[in-house]
């Protein structure tokens, strides 16, 4: 199977990136194709609701930024994995600007699609109580529903911000047994 990754930290050796290696790791020893994108090394502007990609663009947004070299990963990709910390009890900014530019294959009459069939949630935070990640579920939950992609897992590891806190954590094992479940 083909999975792109989308890892939405700023830190390039961070927790939430090491959840992504372990996850990667796993689906790469049972034969999978893992593409990893670092969000925030990217130049991913928001979504302007100008609503080109469906009227003039066919299908292809306005922006001319690095969400461009995306797009044909997503179309290519038959499961979506999105990584973030928890900020501020919601996705990063820096994935969320990611997830709003899927806009062009998310409408009834859309020009272009995506193969991506089951979707999988990697999350962790500072915070203690796994409710705190309630917000970033819901939206997650919802663009199951849209898509009709089927929910392959979720992670939420709580009580992680100093970065090494994921070192021999457990929830590593959980995210590399995750990818060989993919």
């Amino acid at each position: 199977m083909r999975i792109l990754v989308l890892n939405g930290s700023p830190r390039p050796n961070g927790n939430t990136a090491a959840m992504v290696a372990a996850f990667t790791a796993g689906a790469m020893a049972v034969g999978h194709r893992v593409d990893v994108i670092n969000i925030c090394r990217k130049n991913i502007h928001g979504c302007l609701g100008c609503e080109f990609c469906h009227t003039k663009g066919n299908g292809n947004c306005i922006q001319n930024d690095d969400m461009q070299e995306i797009y044909p990963l997503l179309e290519q990709a038959e499961m979506l994995v999105f990584c973030s910390p928890l900020y501020w009890y919601n996705f990063s900014g820096h994935i969320k600007c990611a997830m709003d530019r899927m806009y062009p294959y998310s409408r009834k009459n859309r020009l272009r699609d995506m193969k991506v069939k089951e979707a999988m949630l990697l999350m962790c935070g500072e915070s203690l109580f796994p409710r705190s990640f309630a917000g970033a579920a819901e939206a997650y939950r919802q663009m199951l529903g849209l898509k009709r992609w089927t929910d392959r897992g979720r992670l939420f590891v709580t009580g992680v911000h100093e970065l090494g806190d994921m070192k021999g954590h457990k929830a590593l094992a959980i995210a590399e047994q995750m990818g060989r479940n993919a």
